[in-house]
């Protein structure tokens, strides 16, 4: 129920979802900072990143997943 109710109120949609974005981008730039450290500017994968570090890595993607899925949830329900 809750989930409807976030999809359908415009403006507070609008705000999870960019939310959601800037934290997965923020986790991503954090498990990211030593190859940065390293000048190491391009790396695919969690196999460079310290172990201490790969669950922020994961967690940024699920978060920027679960945006995209929010954005799409609102794309069909406007479109209607």
């Amino acid at each position: 129920m809750l989930g409807l109710i976030l999809i359908a109120s415009y403006p507070l949609n609008l705000a999870v979802m960019f939310i959601f974005y800037l934290v997965g981008i923020a986790d991503l730039t954090y498990s990211k900072l030593p190859l940065y450290r390293q000048r190491i500017w391009t790396s695919f994968g969690p196999e460079r990143i310290p172990i201490k570090r790969r669950d922020a890595y994961f967690r940024g993607y699920r978060r920027i997943a679960f945006g995209g899925a929010l954005n799409l949830l609102m794309l069909v329900h406007y479109s209607m």
